[in-house]
């Protein structure tokens, strides 16, 4: 079965980069750019992993995982943040569906790595 990952980024470079990447990779991905979309299409699309921007416009990431902690189709989701913001790390700490953290700018073969790891596919 193909495993699918949600990408939510509003910088379409890296939402193009994200998608090049891991579709070579063989995963299924479906992209959304704000934050309100982010919730609509978790339960709609039904990913295994979601990789999360901190900051978005309306909902930012630390709201939407503040929402998918509330919600059981949503809370068992693992969740990577992406941000240039390494100090926004101590945000996602109660959050246990959140797994990792990945820094912008992008190590490609540890963001893959991370991805492998956390979708269960090391």
């Amino acid at each position: 079965m193909q495993k699918r990952i949600l990408i939510v980024e509003d910088e379409p470079s890296i939402v193009e980069l994200l998608t090049l990447v891991l579709s070579r990779e063989g995963y299924e991905l479906a992209t959304c750019q704000t934050g309100r979309d982010a919730i609509t299409k978790m339960k709609e699309f039904h990913p295994h992993l979601v990789l999360l921007d901190v900051m978005l416009p309306g909902l930012d990431g630390a709201g939407i995982v503040k929402i998918m902690s509330q919600d059981e189709t949503l809370v068992n989701i693992p969740v990577l943040i992406t941000s240039a913001l390494v100090e926004s790390q101590k945000i996602f700490q109660p959050y246990p569906q959140v797994k990792g953290f990945c820094s912008k700018p992008f190590v490609l073969t540890d963001l893959v790595a991370q991805v492998k790891k956390h979708i269960g596919d090391e």
